[in-house]
């Protein structure tokens, strides 16, 4: 159970929101304590972060708060757009990016780009929009459809952008510190890039490395930054050893250092790395409740 604190915190809203989607629209009904006070179960969080993501992707307060009543959304897997507009918009803005990067066409990149990250949040854009058009971008190069040159103009205004979203999303030195980075070798920022934004979004001062970043490095940063948590992006099974190695020398280094990974092949790279979840909407997030619940635990101990 969690209270309105802890509860705002792993959804990721302020206390006043949850307790307005809870009087005005009935998303959910927390147990009280004897004094009172809000208590909140693991479905009561499912709930209001699925109300949370829902309205990022520009459903209504009250339209998203009847379906999940009304249980038309199934909350561990439903995450629709707010109409099929938003879904066709999507499917239409991937084949105009597909199309300009085929032409060698840099303002036709640009304007599908502007297009598609506008169809919802950041985070709901990067994975249910931007994603699927790199992977098909990397087919259409694999047969022949798009030239490499216009695979790489297309990827490179892909990084200006996502490197524009990071410095927009600011910094709050407050906030947890986290490395986020690529091991040596590895090339495909991409993915680390746009996780490194929604953690800054969520209030992470977070250095980006970025790629090919050797072991050394990865130590150095990591002591300058006084990080609380690193984050290694695995996108290919070759980068699996590199980053194998990688944690090895962090945990030498840093015993007490959170070390969490995510990418296509960030899993089981060692019994103490955290795998985070694929997709940044939840990736992000996650990586923020190991850091509050450390925290918390921390917190106690003294």
């Amino acid at each position: 159970m969690f209270t309105i604190k802890q509860a705002a915190h792993r959804v990721g809203v302020t206390e006043a929101t949850l307790r307005t989607w809870e009087r005005r629209y009935g998303v959910v009904s927390p147990e009280r304590t004897d004094a009172g006070y809000r208590l909140y179960d693991p479905p009561a969080l499912a709930a209001l972060t699925m109300m949370r993501r829902l309205i990022e992707a520009g459903w209504s307060t009250s339209a998203a708060a009847r379906a999940i009543v009304d249980g038309e959304i199934q909350l561990e897997r439903d995450f629709p757009p707010a109409t099929a507009v938003a879904a066709t918009t999507a499917a239409t803005c991937l084949q105009e990016f597909l199309y300009a990067a085929s032409r060698l066409d840099p303002r036709g990149v640009e304007a599908s780009l502007d297009q598609g990250l506008s169809i919802g949040s950041f985070e709901y854009a990067v994975d249910a929009w931007l994603f699927p058009a790199l992977v098909a971008l990397g087919e259409g190069w694999a047969r022949g459809e798009i030239d490499v040159a216009g695979e790489h103009m297309a990827s490179h205004q892909v990084l200006r952008r996502l490197g524009a979203a990071f410095e927009a999303a600011g910094t709050r030195t407050r906030g947890p510190r986290v490395v986020v980075g690529l091991p040596a070798g590895s090339l495909h920022e991409l993915g680390a890039l746009a996780f490194a934004t929604a953690a800054r979004r969520l209030g992470h001062d977070v250095l980006y490395l970025g790629p090919d970043v050797p072991d050394q490095s990865w130590l150095a940063a990591v002591r300058s930054h006084g990080a609380d948590a690193a984050v290694l992006s695995v996108v290919t099974a070759l980068d699996q050893r590199r980053a194998g190695q990688t944690v090895q020398k962090l945990r030498a280094h840093h015993p007490d250092l959170l070390i969490a990974s995510g990418g296509a092949h960030g899993t089981s790279l060692a019994a103490d790395v955290h795998t985070l979840p694929y997709g940044i909407a939840d990736a992000a997030p996650a990586l923020d409740a190991m850091l509050h619940d450390r925290g918390q635990t921390c917190a106690t101990s003294r």
